[in-house]
């Protein structure tokens, strides 16, 4: 939760402006706002030179730093130094925080570990080191990236002290922060990972393992399965099942990748049937192709059941097993499907129509153009654009106007492929008479950026002073600014003198509203 809402912004600049009981006042409402995204602002706070409000501040600070997730201290990390005092002031506010760090509270001492002096940092880190207590443990893992080095390996040297099972359940908790150091470059961090791995597959930290994998933290309990197929006397029957009935679908995606590496017989069997049955596509197609693979009399109902499914992905693993006994035209099949009395299947049916018909079958596709189904509907703009998109560039600006979303977006990709068939008086005309439906003005602008260079140009141009919601200005404004930013050679032919006049009057008109840079390099680009 880093985004901080219009309301909370304002209590935040405004804080401290107030009396004292106003401000203590503040401070709590915000200590009990959870968002923690607050801190870095709050921080000042605890410098007050009123105790009741630098107590206040530090209760607020704590009560949002119990809600944190251990993950997000990696950015509370890069924001807490966007605040620093004036030159003037730096030494004195440093020996102020060194003469007092042995006073500091434990909040205190957490965030003088991420503080802009590297003096203070190392002091906090060596007083928490001194201390030993376990909640220094995320802490010192951030440190371990610190640009200073007699701080990383002061932070190294206290954490590799704690390798051991007796700390095992800390460092499974904070097992991201370790995985984090992966992208990190101011060291090298490959040896000391694998050393916490290895602690974690020992069979001390058997049951940290087993509750990491039931932890609320997908991330954890994404790692903790990672490190449980190595660990020392696993039963990997029983980590498959378990991965595979994780309600994250990154882990069941891991588990379906090695199922038929860990599981044989009857029951990689059930597994896989199983499966079948996920919402995730990824799944059921490594399912399948396992199925097809290993247990062929089984598979051939589910492959032809599947060459209904509703993803692409899916259908075409199943086209490819079926090819070999299956003797019969894809296209002829589908057609038989959608022609069928069940009516359960007609948008996988006509999906897959589209994916395998040639462009006479397009005319059965527009047959349910309006059909009541979105999802039928979609189908059959995904079609038309596969095997007849220019006889039905009508029906994709059509499409466009949908109040619909989902059938608006296909739509758009259609003409993103195929930007030729709307013209630019059209696209005009939706972006100016499509203020109830703000998915139309997306997606028209995207279809924009497709078109000619100088369609474009002359298109965003003509919008950015009668668009009259301010996200759409900032929308076009921001294309602009790519337009400029990245030139290539497809600006196409030479420009007309009444072309060029055309775009440098439109560029005149939009000359408030543009940053004078931009303005000077659209000029310069149009000359």
């Amino acid at each position: 939760m880093r985004q901080l809402s219009s309301e909370l912004k304002k209590e935040l600049n405004q804080l401290g402006t107030g009396t004292v009981q106003e401000t203590v006042q503040q401070l709590r409402q915000i200590g009990q706002s959870g968002v923690y995204a607050a801190i870095p602002v709050m921080l000042r706070m605890m410098d007050h030179e009123c105790a009741d409000i630098r107590r206040a501040a530090e209760q607020a600070v704590t009560r949002l730093l119990a809600v944190c997730p251990v993950s997000e201290l990696v950015w509370l990390n890069e924001h807490v130094r966007e605040w620093r005092p004036s030159p003037v002031d730096r030494k004195r506010v440093v020996e102020r925080e060194m003469h007092t760090m042995d006073q500091a509270s434990t909040i205190r001492l957490s965030m003088l570990t991420m503080h802009w002096s590297g003096y203070i940092r190392e002091a906090a880190v060596k007083r928490m080191i001194r201390e030993g207590e376990s909640y220094s443990f995320a802490y010192l893992l951030l440190r371990l990236n610190d640009w200073v080095p007699e701080i990383r390996n002061l932070a190294r040297a206290a954490l590799e002290r704690k390798q051991t099972p007796e700390y095992a359940k800390l460092w499974m908790e904070h097992i991201m922060l370790v995985e984090r150091l992966r992208i990190c470059c101011r060291d090298s961090f490959e040896s000391f990972i694998e050393s916490v791995h290895h602690l974690l597959r020992q069979k001390e930290c058997r049951y940290v393992l087993h509750t990491a994998r039931v932890s609320l933290e997908p991330g954890i309990r994404r790692l903790a399965f990672h490190i449980s197929m190595e660990a020392e006397g696993t039963d990997t029957e029983m980590l498959m099942e378990q991965a595979l009935r994780d309600e994250d679908p990154s882990i069941r995606r891991w588990a379906a990748q090695r199922v038929d590496r860990m599981l044989s017989g009857q029951k990689l069997r059930e597994v896989l049937l199983r499966m079948q049955m996920d919402s995730v596509p990824s799944i059921r197609r490594e399912s399948l192709d396992v199925l097809a693979t290993m247990y062929p009399a089984d598979a051939r109902e589910i492959i032809m059941d599947r060459l209904l499914d509703s993803n692409l992905s899916v259908r075409d693993t199943a086209r490819r097993h079926a090819k070999p006994w299956m003797k019969v035209n894809y296209a002829e099949w589908y057609l038989d499907a959608i022609w069928s009395e069940g009516q359960d299947h007609l948008a996988a049916a006509l999906a897959g129509l589209g994916e395998t018909g040639e462009k006479a079958d397009a005319e059965v596709l527009f047959e349910y153009a309006q059909h009541p189904s979105v999802a039928v509907r979609k189908a059959v703009i995904r079609g038309l654009m596969r095997l007849d998109a220019i006889s039905y560039g009508n029906h994709f600006v059509c499409s466009l106007r949908s109040p619909q979303p989902g059938i608006s977006r296909e739509a758009c990709r259609a003409l993103m492929r195929h930007p030729y068939l709307i013209k630019p008086d059209e696209a005009a005309v939706l972006l100016s008479g499509a203020d109830d439906l703000p998915h139309v003005i997306r997606n028209v602008l995207r279809i924009i950026s497709a078109m000619g260079r100088w369609t474009q140009l002359g298109l965003l141009l003509q919008q950015l002073p009668t668009a009259r919601q301010e996200w759409v200005k900032r929308t076009i404004q921001r294309q602009l600014h790519n337009w400029a930013q990245f030139p290539n050679r497809s600006y196409g032919g030479r420009m007309s003198t009444a072309e060029r006049e055309r775009l440098h009057t439109q560029l005149s008109l939009c000359s408030q509203e543009l940053n004078s840079d931009l303005v000077q390099r659209l000029e310069w680009l149009i000359q």
